[in-house]
């Protein structure tokens, strides 16, 4: 019993005739009725009835039929099984990431798994912000982009993953500010210092930007940062206080953590998180990124310990 037979059985059963059955399966009818023809003399039975005006299955053909197209299913999975092993063996990979998103996911660390596994794979990355990742992967130049989720800005041709829980927002002040005995504080209350921002239309920025203004707080902003770890260092150093995802505060202490002449606060606005995950394009997602993003799932960071509700 060889594939291509069943093939022709199937063919001919859909078809009901052995000419159309060998157009579709692009033979000469005589190839496919000797192959038919041969395959029930090692059944030792009829597979089909045959009139002058038309071809039916017979009891057997029958039984065959469901076992035949259970056999070319599984064989069209084991191709494609085989040429998507051949595409993440030898392919490649062109990711980018957020600061954000490598912190809360170790998408290095991933990256670093995934080039031990698959060496043959071509990988390129690229750090930035969630906007600019997000225009390479709409424009092909990315195969995926982790990043944070814009909500007012949901990209056309583009669909978007979750890959963590939503990381929380938290206040960093001075070690010696007048806030920095509390263990949680409202953006109101961050009204008189002057303030060390991320860089703008970025997701964070963004994020504080309108939780500011739907308090009625207008902010005096002082410097304006591109690296988060950078932010951190400003408010050691007493030039401002910041609002940044708490994956940065790294500290295991819970609540009013003090931490290189910085202390980190819980923000008493509930609401106030980032979503990260993958950017991807509309449409069946690569093994090549699916195997990466797998990975990233695996080994996603769990954060710093989650600081207590205190009044």
């Amino acid at each position: 019993m060889e594939v291509r037979q069943l093939e022709y059985v199937v063919a001919v059963a859909e078809e009901g005739s052995f000419t159309r059955a060998a157009q579709r399966c692009h033979v000469a009818q005589s190839a496919l009725s000797q192959q038919v023809a041969r395959l029930e003399r090692e059944l030792a039975t009829k597979l089909f009835e045959r009139t002058s005006r038309s071809v039916r299955l017979s009891e057997s053909g029958a039984t065959l039929l469901p076992h035949a197209r259970r056999i070319l299913e599984d064989m069209a999975n084991a191709r494609l099984a085989l040429d998507q092993l051949a595409e993440i063996i030898t392919g490649r990979l062109r990711i980018g990431m957020t600061q954000t998103a490598n912190k809360t996911l170790d998408v290095v660390g991933a990256i670093g798994e995934f080039h031990h596994r698959y060496p043959a794979v071509v990988l390129a990355t690229m750090s930035g912000p969630e906007y600019e990742l997000v225009e390479e992967v709409q424009a092909g130049h990315l195969d995926v982009a982790l990043a944070a989720l814009n909500p007012d800005s949901i990209r056309p041709g583009l669909v978007f993953s979750p890959l963590a829980d939503p990381e929380p927002l938290v206040a960093v002040v001075p070690a010696n500010h007048p806030l920095a005995r509390r263990r949680r504080v409202r953006l109101v209350e961050l009204e008189s210092s002057e303030f060390v921002e991320f860089r703008a239309r970025t997701v964070l920025r963004n994020m504080v930007d309108d939780a500011f203004n739907y308090v009625g707080v207008e902010r005096r902003s002082a410097f304006e940062v591109g690296q988060i770890t950078d932010i951190i260092d400003y408010v050691a150093s007493g030039l401002g206080v910041a609002v940044i995802p708490r994956v940065f505060a790294t500290s295991e202490t819970p609540g009013g953590i003090s931490q290189g002449g910085v202390t980190v606060l819980q923000l008493s606005e509930p609401t106030l998180s980032l979503t990260i995950g993958a950017h991807k394009r509309v449409g069946p997602e690569s093994l090549i990124v699916s195997t990466l993003l797998d990975i990233v799932t695996r080994r996603r960071r769990s954060g710093t310990t989650p600081i207590p509700t205190q009044s």
